[in-house]
């Protein structure tokens, strides 16, 4: 069967390493702040509220905001597009490129955001690939979160140990290469962040605009 070019699991494994790769650098460096893990921001603020700490709260639910608006966006956006025949997908990878790019060109020139308002920027783009690309090789995956991902992993290999049918095999594969693209993306995070200081990000955009020219200049692949 023909794979869908956003399906493609390279295309899947570079996603999910550029989401490891972002979140090990916000936690770090901007102080437990997360780009795309937004279940852990609002930890983070449940706590700080539980303390009384409200300054706090704001700090980790504006990202949560951010990140909330850019899934509306991309929805509203992604219809304009599709009523206009135009490849949503390709539009709405180009923009979460530009955006993370331009942003984080402008933070470490002179536009001195405050943190959680940069990290609320980032988290807006985010939501974009976290909504455009939710499946690899037909399977629901999470290119920015691994809890599910981890429980599939499992879930495959259980099968396949009581069944030894082979889809269960290639499924556990599939959900495995994701969660060690996101590990090593986090571990390569985390090294570039004491390199780089700030720039660190443009890595993430080169990420990005290598999936962009995979998914513009390559075919369609058979399985």
């Amino acid at each position: 069967m023909n794979i869908e070019m956003r399906e493609r699991l390279r295309v899947a494994s570079i996603l999910a390493m550029n989401a490891g790769f972002m979140d090990a650098f916000s936690f770090f460096h901007f102080s437990g702040r997360f780009i795309g893990m937004q279940t852990g921001n609002m930890i983070q603020a449940a706590v700080y509220l539980a303390k009384g700490n409200f300054i706090r709260v704001l700090d980790f639910m504006i990202p949560v905001l951010f990140f909330s608006c850019g899934v509306i966006f991309k929805n509203i956006y992604s219809y304009y597009l599709r009523k206009k025949y135009k490849p949503d997908t390709l539009y709405l990878l180009l923009l979460q490129w530009s955006g993370v790019t331009l942003f984080t060109l402008l933070y470490v020139t002179f536009l001195k955001l405050p943190v959680s308002i940069f990290v609320g920027f980032l988290s807006f783009f985010m939501a974009i690939q976290h909504d455009t690309f939710s499946k690899t090789r037909g399977l629901p995956y999470g290119s920015i979160m691994m809890t599910g991902n981890l429980k599939a992993t499992m879930v495959n290999l259980t099968q396949y140990s009581l069944t030894h049918e082979q889809h269960y095999l290639q499924n556990f594969r599939v959900f495995a290469s994701l969660v060690a693209s996101f590990f090593l993306g986090t571990i390569l995070g985390t090294y570039s962040a004491d390199i780089f200081g700030n720039w660190t990000l443009l890595v993430s955009s080169t990420f990005l605009i290598i999936v962009y020219l995979m998914l513009r200049f390559e075919r369609e692949e058979k399985i």
